[in-house]
């Protein structure tokens, strides 16, 4: 393996690392408060529909009569383990193979991966997080400031992204030029009307889904820091799914199930066109669906002393939910949207049937996502 091989995958391995303890860390922290935390100041003034004894009572400690087996729970750890990893690793081992025979397929699964992203940041991630700072139940200090915070812990994520990436890709910009450059050859073959059986689509040498294979470190960390993103959220949906009752439990359970499947399905192309070695593409593979179970665990075992409304908690699911925002919005408009799309030339040289079906397959990724937001 070549040195700047072994280096990308050394960096790889420890964001995905560092990453994946920073959830740990935050999913812990978050209930270690709600346990201890569920008698703290809260704000008396954020709604004045409530009198101050109101507003504590509704922040208070409440315990569920609700039937609750935890059998059922600890099943739904694997039904949702199970799901998440055949969404992620079969559009990765397919996004993995040499073979042509998957090239169409693969570009629609991208652009109904796009799609799910996109919907997961508007429709599930931001409204939960103006949701959590519009709570009455936060302190003074984080009131004062409300909904604001979401916007201002999502511009920091994105500025944060950029700012690794530009690092990591050495702010040479070398991925948009190597686009770029492949795009000009492909459309000059689509000028001599060298289109082959994919309905139009002038497929590189060397390249599995009709684009370039992303070369840059910038790209390699990219993903990474969209599965971080993603897995923020994975880790909050995981505790509230563990501490459902029974009554609500398989609805919720069905639908995080979709939701991870799709958001699995957009990460497994993403991560199977990286130049990663196969253990290291697995090993991010894996991560993924692991986390949503970790978090229902967590949930199963802190239900009893479980305060959906501490004030601790409430912020922790508002700022993780913020940051997951803000990482989201970057890497799916200035990387996903604006380099495999609209600064693309390859993707400007399918038929225009391909390119309706590429953006109809977009369309339905998000709308798959605001179907699910009816139930989780």
């Amino acid at each position: 393996m070549a040195p700047t091989q072994r280096q990308s995958n050394s960096s790889a391995n420890a964001f995905a690392t560092t990453a994946f303890k920073f959830l740990l860390f935050a999913s812990i922290a978050a209930q270690a408060v709600s346990a201890h935390g569920s008698h703290g100041d809260v704000v008396h003034d954020a709604e004045p529909a409530l009198s101050a004894n109101e507003t504590l009572d509704a922040c208070a400690l409440s315990v569920s009569d609700s039937a609750y087996s935890q059998s059922f729970h600890i099943a739904g750890i694997f039904i949702a383990l199970a799901v998440s990893s055949v969404g992620i690793l079969l559009t990765m081992v397919l996004a993995n193979s040499k073979s042509k025979r998957f090239t169409q397929l693969l570009q629609i699964l991208k652009m109904f991966g796009i799609g799910v992203l996109a919907g997961t940041a508007w429709i599930h991630l931001l409204p939960h997080a103006f949701e959590e700072f519009q709570s009455p139940c936060l302190d003074a200090g984080w009131a004062k400031y409300g909904t604001g915070y979401v916007g201002l812990f999502g511009l920091i994520a994105a500025f944060i992204v950029q700012l690794i990436e530009m690092s990591a890709g050495g702010g040479h910009g070398s991925r948009s030029l190597h686009a770029k450059s492949a795009g000009v050859k492909s459309g000059t073959a689509s000028n001599d009307h060298d289109h082959d059986h994919t309905g139009g689509m002038d497929v590189e040498e060397g390249s599995m889904d009709g684009m370039p294979h992303p070369h840059s470190h910038s790209t390699e960390t990219s993903v990474i820091l969209l599965e971080a993103g993603i897995m923020f959220h994975s880790i909050i949906i995981g505790v509230t799914l563990g501490v459902t009752p029974d009554d609500a439990f398989g609805t919720l359970l069905a639908a995080i199930c979709f939701h991870q499947m799709f958001e699995g399905m957009a990460l497994g192309v993403l991560i199977g066109n990286l130049r990663f070695s196969n253990l290291t593409k697995t090993l991010l593979c894996i991560m993924y669906p692991l986390i949503t179970p970790i978090g229902i665990a967590i949930g199963i075992a802190v239900r009893s002393t479980y305060n959906e409304n501490s004030p601790g908690l409430i912020l922790t699911h508002g700022i993780l939910n913020s940051l997951s925002a803000g990482i989201l919005f970057y890497n799916t408009y200035a990387e996903l949207m604006s380099e495999e799309i609209s600064h693309n030339n390859t993707f400007r040289s399918y038929t225009l049937t391909f390119k309706a079906a590429c953006f109809m397959a977009m369309y339905l990724g998000a709308a798959a996502m605001a179907i699910i937001a009816l139930w989780a």
